[in-house]
């Protein structure tokens, strides 16, 4: 699959990239990345389609090696259940390039890494590579009984009675100035 990246000038929006796709007219379809959704614009049967889908539908960044006679080609892409809405985010033949753009697409849009070993077969990472975005969270603390929480402000102790050393026939004397 060839993809031409553009640059968008909206915030909303990261970038726009032109993918092939066989059942579109033309055989394209533009590819909007933003940061909460993924929109997939294409032509079907001379009728505009707009499909906007939300991060959260994504299974992960997926990333995997494909082998070629004139080497290994490896992709990144966000991984869906409908292959159709799956959206490859990069291309290369550069090892340590391509696990570092996986990472980073993975914190950026906050959802799994995912390893593909075979067409589809999608499993994760592994807990220790996986980081932070997949380690459960822990309860609120509304939820505890109040027996378990600490107290939130801390309460002053009373003032301790000390023992005042005043000699007899002797007056004590104390000034705050």
């Amino acid at each position: 699959m060839t993809q031409a990246v553009l640059n968008v000038g909206t915030r909303d929006e990261l970038a726009a990239r032109v993918a092939d796709d066989p059942r579109a007219d033309g055989g394209r379809r533009m590819v909007l990345l933003g940061p909460r959704s993924i929109t997939i614009k294409r032509r079907l049967q001379g009728m505009k389609m707009h499909l906007s889908v939300p991060i959260e539908s994504y299974c992960g960044v997926a990333v995997a090696c494909e082998l070629r006679p004139e080497g290994a080609l490896y992709r990144i892409r966000l991984a869906h259940r409908d292959p159709e809405l799956c959206v490859i985010l990069k291309e290369t033949r550069d090892k340590p390039g391509i696990l570092d753009a996986w990472r980073r697409w993975a914190a950026f849009y906050s959802i799994p890494r995912l390893v593909e070993r075979a067409a589809g077969e999608l499993e994760p990472a592994g807990p220790a590579k996986i980081g932070p975005a997949l380690e459960p969270r822990r309860p609120s603390r509304r939820l505890q009984t109040s027996a378990k929480r600490r107290a939130r402000l801390r309460l002053s102790a009373p003032p301790r009675a000390t023992a005042r050393l005043v000699h007899r026939r002797e007056r004590e004397i104390i000034c705050y100035e």
